[in-house]
This record gives structure tokens, C-alpha cells and sequence, in this order.
């Protein structure tokens, strides 16, 4: 991508740096997705010229301050360059109005190869690359843009750097600056946390930072809630374990039911993304964070001590409505997330009935392909329950239920889930004399299930079964 940026710069006469993440990726190694250029001249200009060459979308990000984003299709993947124009005046002007040191150097667009040594770096962000540090570039940098608190968080958690100890103190003391920020902005520094690797330390750390409970305060009030064994955590702490349940699947190739034979559709599955957004993946982790908030409001104690949290499930996800709202997460990932708390506990239930036939028909009826999210969501909330000292019997029964889930949903869609219509709406009319309205739905969704339980395959016998069942109702 680089290079199709360079191949075009290089017919124009425009003075153009490499900046930002773009010259600490690269100086990192990392593979980069995306291009950082700072302008001399219009940025907007310059980033449309380029759109109209190679064919992609171009547009304004922000007028006032001249930066434009050009996004095309390289090698099937997605690639971006933001244009800026220089801030200030001029480069060294510029690199002191950005962030943290090793995002303020610069490099020559069309001469840098990529060497330490002829980076334009006036603040030091090379000593502190070497020293894996992220250094605020000021002390006003958390106040100038609010949403740098969660971008220090995350960067040092990304980059496996640690904070420098002033820019440590200065994130505290900004921390309620948080609540202000654009929360799209927020969300997505937040989600790059929740997605990454060491998930687990690295809500630890922004919890010590004073941010966790800034971005999410509904997690707040699950501090402290005990809860009855098997649960060995109280909800705070069970939440956060439960998102690195998570990543351990996703280490483990969701080998969580059904051996190896579903592995490669579960990864294929959870890549897929919602509403063209974030994926299953990134979700079903944030969904494990807010599943239990509904606990701490409808806690009960017996006299016996036993602690329970009825109707839990439905006041969680209303608050969760609310939080990713807040957040400006979109209506697909709302509903998306609703439906996986609403139901968290349904395979566990499947799993203690022994899980009919009619039971697994009527779990995927309710949630399509949200039945394999649930499935994975209700494992790694088991796992956080019991942690190292999970039971081998449970664990043996949740692999069995999801193996059983995962085949009827991979392997038998047709018969199980989605079984192909032998009657419509029309001929339940006709057959039983009945008028258009929800009984005809009601018809329909007996010969439906009654096809998944293998009890019909055929139109003929869809219309013997309509005209028996039928005829049981009029003699009651």
C-alpha cells in the first residue's frame, strides 16, 4: 500500500512526511494498514488527486483542520491513508501537537527506507521506542483530546510498552476528562483493548488508571457482589475473567465442543462481522464484560445464605442497551449484544434437561446463528465460573452440548435449523379453512418443527399431518 502511495507521489510536486503510527510501525516492524501523511499545502486536495487515480473513496474528516481519508482495495484487503496538513507552520510545529513521542516523528514520503537514523525526531520518540515507553509529548495532551486517556491505555497494552510515570500521573488526574470525549471516539480505543492480547491485565490496567469504570460505569456497581459457589469471584472479577475465557478459546481454536471438527467453521464464524462493523469475535468478548450486569439488581439472599439473581439475564441486557447506546455502537451490535445476554443462560439449561430434539429444534428457531454465539458464550462464562477447577463431568457435558449444537448447525442446517418449507400460508388456508392471520403462522411453525424432529419429510405427509393435528383440535 505504501508503495501505490509513494508511485503516485512521485508525480506531483507536493512536500509530503510519513508521521505518526505509520514511522513507529514500521520502525517496529509491525505490518501497517494504514498510512499517516502530513501536508504541506491541502491535504484534502492532494488526498482527492489521489482518490480519482487509483479509483478509491475519498473523503473530508475534518474540514476545519484539513485532513481527508482515502480507503481502497489492495492484495483483498482494506487499505487507508489519512492526508493532514501540517499544524503549526511547519513539521516540528506539527509533531509537538500530537500525542505521545513515538507518534510524534516524522519521515521523508518518498526517501525514507525505513532507517532509525534519518527520522525527524525532535522529541525523543526513538529513545523511548527503544525503551518501549509511551511518553506524553506534553502535560495539556490528555486535555487538548480527551480520548488520548484510552489511547495511552491502549497503546501501552498493544505495543506491550509501559507508561512513563509522569504520563502515568497526568492520565489519572485527567481520567474524569474521559466522560467528555466523542464516545465513538472512545469506543474505539476501547474495543482495540478489548479485542487485543492480555485482555486480562489490560482491563486490570485501566481499571488502575481510573478509565475502566469512566467508559463503562454500569460495571461499577458489579464491585463486590458476592456470589454462591461454584462461582469462586464476585461479579466484577467474574466478568473481566470470563472476557479472558475468551481469548483462551480463540488460543485454543474454539475446540469447545465436537473435537477438532468445527474448528475451522467457529473461526470462520466468529470473523464474520455485524452490521459491516466489528466482528463476532471483538463482540462476544464486550458481551462477557456486560453479561452479569443485571445481578447486582436483582439479588437475593435465602435464610440459608444461598445467594441467587432471578431474572437477571433480562435487566442485564437492558443495561447493556444503554451502555453500547452510550457508546455509539450501531443497531446491529446493540441487538446483536441484547440477544446474547438475554439468552446466556440457555445452553446451561439445554445442558441440565439433557437437550431434546425438540429442545435444540426450537434453541436455533429462536436465535439462528446466534445459537453458535450463545453456545460460545455460555462456555467461557462456565469457565470463569469454575476457573482451573472446573468439574471434568461439566466440562465433559458442555462439550457434549455444544457438539451436538455445532453439528446440527454446521452439518445438518437443512434438517435441524432451517429445514426446507413443504406447505405455505396457502395451502394451511386452504387445507383447514381458516383466514389469513397469526394461526396461520402457528400451523406453519408445527409442520415446521415436527419436519426438523424427522417426523415428516413430504408435502403429502406436511398435509396428512395438518389435517390430523387438526382434527384433534376440533374434538377437544
Amino acid at each position: 500500500m505504501l508503495e501505490t502511495l509513494r508511485a503516485y507521489l512521485r508525480t506531483r510536486d507536493a512536500s509530503t512526511y510519513l508521521v505518526g503510527g505509520t514511522v513507529r510501525d514500521l520502525l517496529l516492524g509491525r505490518a501497517i494498514h494504514d498510512v499517516d501523511v502530513a501536508v504541506q499545502g491541502s491535504a484534502s486536495k492532494l488526498a482527492r488527486a489521489f482518490a480519482d487515480e487509483i479509483g478509491a473513496l475519498v473523503y473530508v474528516m475534518d474540514e476545519s483542520f484539513d485532513v481527508a481519508r482515502v480507503i481502497w482495495e489492495t492484495n483483498g484487503a482494506r487499505a487507508i491513508a489519512d492526508f493532514a496538513r501540517l499544524r503549526g507552520g511547519s513539521l516540528e510545529n506539527d509533531l509537538r501537537t500530537r500525542d505521545f513521542t513515538i507518534n510524534a516523528m516524522a519521515a521523508a514520503t518518498l526517501t525514507w527506507n525505513g532507517a532509525a537514523e534519518t527520522v525527524i525526531d525532535p522529541l525523543h520518540g526513538l529513545a523511548d521506542l527503544r525503551a518501549r515507553r509511551v511518553r506524553a509529548v506534553s502535560e495539556t495532551v490528555f486535555r487538548d483530546d480527551a480520548v488520548r486517556l484510552a489511547r495511552a491505555a491502549r497503546l501501552a497494552g498493544e505495543l506491550d510498552f509501559e507508561l512513563d510515570d509522569a504520563t502515568r500521573a497526568w492520565l489519572r488526574r485527567d481520567a474524569p476528562l474521559l466522560q467528555t470525549a466523542p464516545m465513538e471516539r472512545v469506543r474505539d480505543e476501547w474495543m482495540r483493548i478489548v479485542a487485543g492480547a492480555n485482555v486480562l491485565s489490560r482491563l486490570r490496567q485501566l481499571d488502575e488508571l481510573d478509565l475502566f469504570g469512566r467508559i463503562l460505569p454500569e460495571m461499577n456497581a458489579l464491585r463486590g457482589v458476592t456470589q454462591s459457589p461454584p462461582h469462586l469471584y464476585d461479579v466484577f472479577e467474574h466478568s473481566l475473567r470470563a472476557v479472558a475465557t475468551a481469548e483462551e478459546m480463540e488460543r485454543a481454536r474454539y475446540a469447545i465442543g465436537g473435537g477438532d471438527a468445527f474448528q475451522a467453521q467457529l473461526a470462520a464464524h466468529f470473523a464474520q462481522r455485524v452490521g459491516g462493523a466489528r466482528t463476532r469475535r471483538e463482540l462476544l468478548r464486550f458481551t462477557l464484560l456486560l453479561h452479569d450486569l443485571g445481578k447486582p439488581s436483582t439479588r437475593t439472599v435465602e435464610t440459608s445464605g444461598r445467594i441467587h439473581f432471578f431474572g437477571h439475564a433480562d435487566a442485564g441486557a437492558a443495561l447493556a442497551v444503554a451502555a453500547l447506546r452510550r457508546l455509539k455502537f450501531s443497531n446491529e451490535e446493540t441487538a446483536w449484544v441484547k440477544t446474547v445476554i438475554e439468552n446466556h443462560l440457555r445452553p446451561i439449561l439445554l445442558a441440565q434437561n439433557g437437550m431434546s430434539a425438540r429442545a435444540l429444534y426450537r434453541y436455533f428457531r429462536d436465535l439462528g446463528a446466534m445459537g453458535v454465539d450463545v453456545a460460545a458464550h455460555a462456555w467461557c462464562d462456565q469457565r470463569a465460573t469454575y476457573g482451573a477447577a472446573m468439574p471434568p463431568e461439566i466440562d465433559a457435558t458442555l462439550r457434549m452440548v455444544n457438539g451436538r449444537m455445532f453439528d446440527a448447525y454446521f452439518h445438518a442446517h437443512a434438517q435441524v435449523v432451517a429445514p426446507p418449507a413443504l406447505i405455505n400460508g396457502e395451502d394451511v388456508m386452504t387445507l383447514l379453512g381458516i383466514a389469513s392471520g397469526p394461526r396461520v403462522r402457528d400451523w406453519l411453525e408445527q409442520v415446521r418443527e415436527a419436519q426438523a424432529l424427522g417426523q415428516i419429510s413430504t408435502r403429502a405427509e406436511a398435509v396428512a399431518f395438518l389435517k390430523t393435528r387438526r382434527s384433534g383440535d376440533q374434538k377437544l
